[in-house]
């Protein structure tokens, strides 16, 4: 038996609740309920559902300022608005604040259950998109990972047969004893590099030196912007200016998927060799970061869509990573934008709250 889609029904009338549940049950969906938007929030913080019906007036809430407040966290969760005939002016303004569909009480059971298979099909599609473009960019990088750690290897080889050829003496044994320490040290940093680009992403924000986390994103994607472009004949380097002390509250592994992405952005604007300007400082109670490049640009009919789910310039691109990338900064309340001039080049310009050190 195949695991069931989940619904949070989030209504207050309760002959309503039982009609709803029971309906939704027989038709294979798992129902969980809250009566009041106090208990919606409870619910969602201990399991995520696949869709959520939502009553538009609540006991101690509006439908319309949950589903603000619920967009900022759960970009993605469809959102189904279920109103009754004096409220259709409002459902329409629903539709504004990102909701996915609306039901008239009282509701039409054939189409309601088609609205919700719908939003289910359409959020996991998304999600298998998504998933499908981190494991693209994840290759790209286990690919330069494998030629970091060719090198090392070839870099240990060496080291070892010098060390054997200096046994008998001491003093030289321990200077290749101690570079030897050296390169296994960059192996494990390329292994913890790669990990936390793979580890799975919690809701949980981390306090982080936003220039220690761009300085681990440059090295994670060094095949990209360097060995790939050299073996063409292309030559393409990133220089830095980063602030130090400058704290984000982030998540970790989802913010140096933001900077992967405009790095291999900046990287395929190049036609051929290039330079790529990332800074990072610190302006008042605000992070700001740049990533600028110097390559073929972009119009402003592009920038106008940039972001937009699905959208791409690139024959074989998803047009989800700018898009993803947009969600995240979005989610730790900061802003994304972008300047281009076609010919000249491309900055993405990330503004994010500054947050005090850990302890």
């Amino acid at each position: 038996m195949g695991i069931k889609d989940r619904v949070l029904l989030i209504e207050d009338f309760e002959d309503t609740v039982k009609i709803l549940k029971k309906l939704l049950e027989i038709n294979g969906f798992e129902v969980d309920t809250a009566l009041t938007l106090a208990e919606a929030y409870q619910k969602l913080h201990s399991t995520t559902p696949d869709v959520i019906l939502l009553d538009i007036n609540l006991p101690d809430g509006s439908g319309l300022d949950f589903l603000t407040e619920l967009r900022s966290i759960y970009p993605d969760i469809p959102v189904i608005m279920l109103t009754a005939y004096t409220e259709i002016e409002n459902a329409i303004r629903s539709l504004q604040h990102g909701v996915d569909d609306f039901i008239p009480k009282p509701f039409d059971s054939s189409y309601l259950l088609h609205s919700i298979a719908k939003a289910v099909e359409k959020h996991k599609l998304k999600d298998r998109l998504k998933k499908s473009e981190k494991f693209r960019i994840i290759g790209e990088l286990a690919s330069g990972v494998a030629h970091d750690f060719n090198n090392l290897l070839q870099s240990m080889n060496v080291h070892l047969m010098l060390l054997k050829d200096s046994l008998s003496s001491p003093e030289k044994a321990m200077e290749y004893i101690n570079a030897l320490e050296d390169v296994l040290e960059n192996a494990i940093s390329v292994c913890n590099r790669l990990n936390s680009m793979g580890r799975k992403q919690d809701i949980d924000l981390t306090v982080v030196e936003l220039a220690q986390l761009v300085r681990e994103t440059v090295l994670l994607t060094k095949a990209k912007w360097y060995h790939e472009p050299k073996k063409r004949g292309k030559h393409i380097s990133i220089e830095t200016d980063l602030k130090k002390d400058v704290y984000v509250k982030v998540n970790p592994a989802e913010l140096r998927e933001v900077f992967t992405n405009l790095i291999f952005n900046a990287v395929d604007a190049m036609d051929s060799s290039g330079e790529i300007k990332i800074s990072v400082k610190k302006d008042k109670n605000l992070a700001i970061c740049s990533v600028e490049d110097n390559g073929t640009g972009i119009s402003q009919d592009v920038i106008d869509k940039i972001f937009d789910p699905f959208f791409t310039t690139k024959e074989n691109g998803s047009g989800l990573g700018l898009s993803i990338s947009f969600s995240i900064i979005q989610r730790f309340n900061g802003d994304i934008s972008v300047k281009s001039i076609p010919g000249k080049g491309t900055t993405f310009m990330i503004t994010l709250p500054c947050s005090k050190p850990a302890k």
